[in-house]
């Protein structure tokens, strides 16, 4: 592994540190474009340059430029076709949340950050949240709005959302934008003085984090943040919030979208040839390497 002498240019995105060091050198060799930041990419550990905060332990990309151009422009149809598979798992995450912020849901207002082709927003509209979201690419809020879903232009802040919000969620969102303290800061001024804010993103001081190392499924060039526990409540303490809950949340997959990911990991020999049943089973999976963090204002 490399290691850079410190270099005072670079500061960390969340303390502010300029005590960084780069502890993993690209094998990106390609200028970066949209495909690469696709939410359904599968090269995993194909990846930016990654620092690590010597005062905080943050790990981040800090050679990349705002990451919300690449993410205006982006189309995934894969995703979409994933649909159902996301669905469930986006009822799973609010079900969690309903046993941590209560059952009544009518007329709660949810703004989703990041909110791709509204399938959150879709689950959440059929428990009774009043929910509406912000997307930058226009592909997905176009693919959104075909399903019903209230979903505006670009990130926040933004002139046509406004709060208060009683309950404002980024799911896999933070992991994927260059200045995430900013990101969850203006997430926390949308909300009521007791709403609460849900961060679900991927725990690189989890076991299979650890175990995979570099070749960890996380591990990719969308992702240009690497969060911890201990880091989200370090950021959500310094905006004077409390966290109330933490879990990790169950995922679902098609049978064929697992087989496509352990050809990543194994030879094809070793891995069943695709067939048409495997995207018609479906299934629930916690790998235990997501945390999901809900906070209210102290």
């Amino acid at each position: 592994m490399n290691i850079a002498n410190h270099n005072s240019e670079y500061v960390c995105r969340l303390c502010k540190s300029t005590n960084v060091q780069l502890i993993k050198e690209t094998n990106v060799k390609t200028a970066l474009e949209s495909n690469d930041f696709k939410i359904t990419d599968s090269r995993y550990g194909y990846m930016l340059s990654i620092f690590e905060c010597k005062e905080c332990g943050f790990l981040q990309c800090l050679d990349v430029p705002d990451t919300t151009q690449y993410y205006r422009a982006l189309e995934d149809t894969e995703y979409e076709s994933s649909r159902k598979e996301r669905m469930n798992q986006a009822r799973m995450i609010l079900k969690k949340m309903m046993k941590v912020i209560g059952e009544q849901t009518k007329g709660l207002r949810l703004l989703d950050v990041g909110a791709g082709s509204g399938i959150l927003l879709e689950a959440a509209q059929d428990l009774g949240f009043d929910a509406g979201g912000v997307e930058p690419s226009a592909w997905l809020r176009k693919v959104a709005h075909a399903h019903g879903c209230k979903i505006k232009a670009d990130v926040i802040p933004h002139p046509e959302i406004s709060g208060p919000y009683d309950i404002v969620t980024l799911i896999d969102v933070v992991e994927h934008v260059s200045a995430p303290l900013e990101m969850i800061q203006n997430a926390t001024l949308l909300l009521k003085p007791d709403g609460i804010i849900v961060i679900i993103t991927p725990d690189v001081k989890s076991i299979a984090a650890r175990l995979m190392g570099w070749t960890w499924w996380h591990y990719r060039i969308a992702h240009v943040g690497y969060f911890s526990k201990s880091n989200l409540e370090f950021i959500l303490s310094s905006l004077g919030f409390n966290t109330i809950s933490v879990s990790r949340p169950n995922w679902s997959f098609s049978v064929a979208y697992i087989r496509d990911r352990l050809l990543q990991y194994l030879p094809g020999w070793l891995v069943l040839d695709e067939r048409q049943w495997m995207h018609n089973i479906r299934f629930n999976l916690n790998l235990r390497d997501s945390l999901m963090i809900i906070a209210k204002h102290i």
